[in-house]
């Protein structure tokens, strides 16, 4: 008996997850998180600071106590370890995260799941009338959401140095790199490299500020250029960091295959993607897998997967790496 009620317990947490993650998401933009951040406050101390009404505070405040995001202590409230991200000035905050997930055009593609999983149509495009691409290009205020949820939740490619030698490369080419962090981590780190970013327009009008001091160094290129055409030639390293998962398998082989005519033989691709294993489902892969199945028309992949598009576009597997939060940087060669 014991064991079918913790089970229902465990599914009822499954069931109340939408409202744990709003709870969540509610003390981020009504700025309780990030005042927490800089010390503890009893409830009432918060809803004077920040104009809230004491006692719906005090309950989300228990609430998120129970989730472990923040502490009840005889001082008042304190973030816990797990809430710490969430403050604007964490170095790995996921506070544009949180308001990404919590947005009304990500919640409501999620809810067209039924029709994908009943008729196969996409489901934003069954919700919104449009894809994705189309719709970020006309929302200019969901465009920015998503940009920022895309940077804030790219913290683990940060550990790219350590896990890749860019000892050996001059000139790195972002393919699809959103607002340059990443791209701007890595010539922060190695004062060698030249870096190329190429995205679509909307992205890099955000991406300028980030990389303006290494264009004017000199060190820096951005192209406005469509991956699915041509990618920029003449790299040592080519990184495509959660580009592929978005596309279709024929999308998928034109821009590895892009990659390969524009690479020399001695070039790498680093593919950074949660490369699933073929033999296990992780619950976290999987959930990306099927929220890239509501948003776009692509998909998480097994390691075999990945190789046999690379054998397609003229390239091969050389190594698979691990990083955070189940991803994985596959370094593929040409064949």
């Amino acid at each position: 008996m014991a064991g079918s009620e913790a089970d229902g317990r465990d599914l009822l947490r499954l069931l109340t997850g939408p409202w744990l993650a709003e709870a969540v998401a509610a003390a981020v933009r009504l700025g309780v998180v990030d005042r927490l951040g800089r010390g503890p406050a009893s409830a009432g101390e918060l809803a004077e600071e920040l104009s809230l009404a004491p006692d719906p505070l005090l309950r989300l405040l228990r609430l998120l106590a129970g989730l472990e995001v923040v502490e009840e202590r005889s001082e008042g409230f304190r973030l816990a370890p797990m809430g710490e991200p969430l403050r604007s000035e964490h170095p790995d905050s996921l506070r544009d995260l949180a308001l990404l997930y919590s947005s009304d055009f990500f919640l409501a593609a999620w809810r067209g799941l039924d029709e994908t999983v009943r008729t196969g149509r996409q489901a934003f495009e069954a919700v919104h009338g449009r894809d994705v691409y189309s719709h970020l290009a006309e929302n200019p205020a969901d465009a920015a959401l998503f940009d920022a949820g895309m940077a804030a939740g790219g913290s683990f490619a940060d550990a790219l140095p350590r896990v890749y030698d860019f000892s050996r490369a001059e000139h790195v080419a972002d393919i699809g790199g959103g607002d340059g962090s990443r791209l701007a981590g890595l010539l922060e780190t190695d004062a060698r490299l030249r870096g190329t970013l190429q995205e679509r327009p909307q992205a890099l009008a955000g991406a300028r500020a980030k990389l303006e001091p290494y264009v004017a160094q000199g060190r820096c290129t951005l192209e406005d250029a469509d991956f699915l055409r041509q990618v920029a030639a003449g790299a040592d390293v080519y990184v495509l960091s959660r580009v592929l998962h978005n596309w279709d398998d024929d999308s998928c082989r034109r821009i590895l295959a892009n990659c390969a005519s524009a690479m020399d033989p001695r070039a790498h691709v680093l593919i950074v993607e949660r490369v699933m294993p073929d033999d296990r489902h992780p619950w976290l892969s999987r959930a990306f897998d099927v929220h890239m199945m509501v948003m776009t028309r692509g998909r998480e992949r097994t390691a075999s997967e990945y190789e046999a598009l690379l054998r397609q576009a003229g390239l091969r597997t050389l190594e698979l790496r691990d990083l955070a939060a189940e991803m994985r940087v596959l370094v593929a060669v040409r064949l």
